[in-house]
């Protein structure tokens, strides 16, 4: 027991001596006298005293009051390190990081980062914690990654606190946790960090891991928008335009959404195009809301490139281009736009300047909003079908079209569709069916358009059996009940 006693008053000693050394030699050293200087710090690394290890490996490393010797650095930074001293263990990390006195070895230096950030080194947090994010050199560990931030985060480290936020936000540990990522990111916009104030303004506007919020997204979105992010821009005009966490407010809407779409947010092409065409914030000018159009068009947008079209086509805002307008149309229309469809339909049908009459491409461009129930649309694919000129005749398919477009009360259609059964043109003759949309189509017609159709109205009554002229009636009456 006595001897326990005796060894420990001599280790506390030994270790005050070593200590002495030490901030002796550290004296010695600022004072430049080198040689004092590592005879003391040798003294007390051979000791085993961790800080005198470290300063006896500068010595070595920087060739103060001893010849330069990396080997000897490094063995003395690595006998530090191994006891926890954390400058050893960053200077270890930063040697076989660089590569530089010492061969490279990444995995390595980020193991020694590591041991450093455990022990509250932020800046050996976040080296370790973007090797193992980036994956570049040493194989990709999210998780460990999320580990060593989250030391330097809880520290206070606001560069470790987005990056936090941003893994938990991007769900890269396999699914988003908007609740922590909240947490970590309102942490870094106290430090008045741009991305997480834009990614707490998308939290509290979709109420992800929150209680939605449009006010408190307004302010988020607004506050990353003054420092310059363009999304945020976009994300503050839309609201001041929807009047959604904000006042509705036009004006101030369109001083975001331009200043997004100058920056290149071609989210904000279209209304911006929008608010020059209406002069909602800003004066008309249907130059400009052509000039922005064409620039969402270009982007892929399917309602500008019908917009473009329809514009040069009849020269709104800009110099009339039937051409270059069917070219846009014709773009919408590929990509689902019904009305581009309508309208290169009318186009190819009756002819625009340079764009001549052709009735392949009409029907081309009429058949899917024939088919969609357009009634107007299958009245013109009717007669399309039914002229000699388009070599397309087809009474059968003409037959077709007008009587689906009879059916939904097109009198055109029902006045064609009269003179077919009377013919016996793409049917069989029957005269009941002429006299019921003839009478139809009389009725509802004016002028001499309805003189007409009376004419033949009558004369195909007179050419039927009253009964038959009564059943033709009878039917009359059905269709316009129903």
């Amino acid at each position: 027991m006595i001897f326990l006693r005796v060894l420990a008053v001599f280790t506390l000693i030994i270790a005050f001596s070593a200590q002495a050394n030490v901030d002796e030699g550290q004296r010695a050293y600022e004072v430049e006298d080198y040689l004092s200087a590592f005879s003391l710090f040798k003294e007390a690394a051979q000791g085993g005293d961790a800080k005198g290890q470290f300063f006896l490996a500068e010595c070595y490393f920087n060739g103060r009051g001893v010849p330069q010797d990396f080997s000897l650095a490094v063995e003395w930074y690595t006998a530090s390190a191994e006891q926890q001293f954390v400058q050893a263990q960053e200077r270890l990390g930063n040697l076989y990081l660089s590569g530089k006195f010492v061969s490279r070895d990444v995995e390595l230096g980020a193991m020694w980062f590591s041991r450093a950030a455990k022990q509250g080194n932020m800046d050996a947090a976040l080296i370790a914690g973007g090797l193992y994010f980036e994956g570049k050199e040493i194989e990709k560990n999210i998780p460990k990654a999320l580990d060593i931030y989250r030391l330097a985060a809880e520290a206070g480290n606001v560069d470790a606190q987005e990056i936090v936020g941003y893994i938990y936000f991007t769900g890269l540990l396999g699914e988003p946790d908007f609740s922590q990522a909240l947490i970590w990111y309102e942490k870094a916009a106290l430090g008045n960090r741009v991305y997480p104030q834009y990614a707490l303004g998308w939290i509290y506007q979709n109420g992800n891991g929150v209680t939605k919020d449009l006010n408190k997204s307004a302010d988020f979105y607004e506050a990353a928008a003054r420092q310059g992010h363009i999304g945020a821009s976009a994300a503050i005009g839309f609201m001041y335009s929807n009047g959604e966490g904000r006042e509705k407010d036009p004006a101030v809407a369109f001083e975001y959404f331009q200043k997004a779409a100058l920056s290149g947010e071609s989210s904000v092409f279209k209304p911006l195009a929008w608010a020059y065409y209406d002069g909602n914030g800003v004066s008309k000018s249907a130059t400009e809301a052509f000039k922005w159009f064409s620039k969402a068009a270009e982007n892929g947008d399917v309602e500008s490139k019908f917009l473009m079209g329809y514009s040069l086509l009849k020269g709104l805002g800009v110099p009339k281009d039937p051409t270059e307008g069917a070219r846009w149309l014709e773009s919408a229309a590929d990509s689902g736009h019904a009305p581009a469809h309508e309208i290169l339909g009318e186009l190819y049908f009756f002819g625009e300047d340079g764009i001549p009459v052709d009735y392949v491409q009409a029907a081309k461009w009429y058949e899917e909003p024939a088919k969609s129930g357009n009634a107007y649309a299958q009245y013109l694919m009717g007669h399309i079908y039914s002229e000699e000129s388009a070599n397309m005749k087809n009474l059968v398919e003409a037959m077709k079209w007008f009587q689906l477009a009879a059916n939904q009360g097109e009198l055109k259609a029902q006045s064609q569709l009269a003179w077919m059964y009377f013919e016996g043109l793409g049917t069989e003759q029957d005269l009941i069916e002429a006299y019921v949309w003839s009478n139809l189509s009389a009725t509802a017609s004016k002028g001499s358009e309805r003189k007409e159709l009376e004419e033949l109205r009558n004369y195909i009554g007179s050419q039927l059996s009253p009964e038959d002229l009564k059943r033709a009636q009878q039917k009359t009456r059905a269709w316009r009940a129903n």
